[in-house]
C-alpha cells in the first residue's frame, strides 16, 4: 500500500526525464504485443511467491524476501526522483483490436514511459527467482527451479518486446538484483553462522 502510494506520487510529479534510455539494440527488437501476457504474469508471480513463502517456507525467508523487495523498490523510487529518466521507444500508433493490443493500450495508459531505469519488473522477477532457487520447495522438487527460471526470463524479455523498457533498463534491473541477492546471501550466511553452536 505505502509503496503503491509512493509510486503513484512519483509517476504524477516526476514527469520530465533528464535521461532518455535508448540504445541501438532497442531498435532491433520487434514489438510483440502477445508478450503482454508474460508482462502481466509478474503480478501473480509475486503474489504466489509471497503466499508460498509465508505459508510453506521458513518465516525468516519470507521476511528477507519481503524486506529485500520493499527496500529495493523504495530506493529505486528515490533514484527516479534524483535522476528522472524515461524512454522514447513506444510505437507512436498501434492498429488492431486483439485482446493483447487492448491490454497493451491499457498498460500504456496507466504506466507512463517515465521512471524506467532500473526496471522494477526485471529486478523483482530476478530476486524472486533467486529466492525460489534456495527454497525448501525447490530442494524437494528441482523442477521448480526451472519453472521459476523460465517465468522470470519471460517476464524480463516481455519488458522489451512490449516496449515498456529499454535494454538499458533491463541491464540496470539485473545489476540491482545481483547486488541485493549478494547482500541477502551474505546476511543469511552470517545469520546461519550465528545460530551454529561454537566449537571448542
Amino acid at each position: 500500500g505505502f509503496y503503491y502510494f509512493c509510486f503513484t506520487r512519483v509517476e504524477k510529479y516526476v514527469t520530465v526525464p533528464k535521461l532518455i534510455m535508448h540504445c541501438r539494440l532497442d531498435d532491433l527488437i520487434p514489438f510483440v504485443p502477445q508478450m503482454i501476457w508474460f508482462y502481466v504474469l509478474w503480478f501473480p508471480y509475486i503474489a504466489l511467491t509471497l503466499f508460498w513463502f509465508l505459508k510453506k517456507e521458513k518465516r525468516s525467508s519470507f521476511w528477507r524476501l519481503s524486506l529485500s523487495c520493499v527496500i529495493a523498490m523504495m530506493l529505486t523510487l528515490l533514484f527516479y526522483c534524483l535522476v528522472p529518466n524515461g524512454t522514447d521507444i513506444r510505437p507512436s500508433a498501434v492498429s488492431g483490436n486483439t485482446l493483447s493490443l487492448a491490454m497493451m493500450r491499457s498498460i500504456w495508459a496507466a504506466d507512463t514511459p517515465n521512471n524506467v531505469f532500473p526496471s522494477i519488473h526485471v529486478f523483482i522477477s530476478l530476486m524472486i527467482d533467486g529466492y525460489w532457487q534456495s527454497s525448501q520447495a525447490a530442494q524437494r522438487h528441482p523442477c521448480i527451479k526451472w519453472i521459476s527460471h523460465i517465468i522470470a526470463l519471460m517476464i524480463c524479455a516481455a519488458t522489451v518486446f512490449v516496449k515498456q523498457h529499454s535494454v538499458l533498463d533491463v541491464l540496470g534491473g539485473i545489476a540491482v538484483a545481483l547486488i541485493v541477492l549478494c547482500v541477502d546471501r551474505h546476511l543469511a550466511h552470517k545469520e546461519k553462522e550465528g545460530q551454529c553452536p561454537s566449537r571448542s
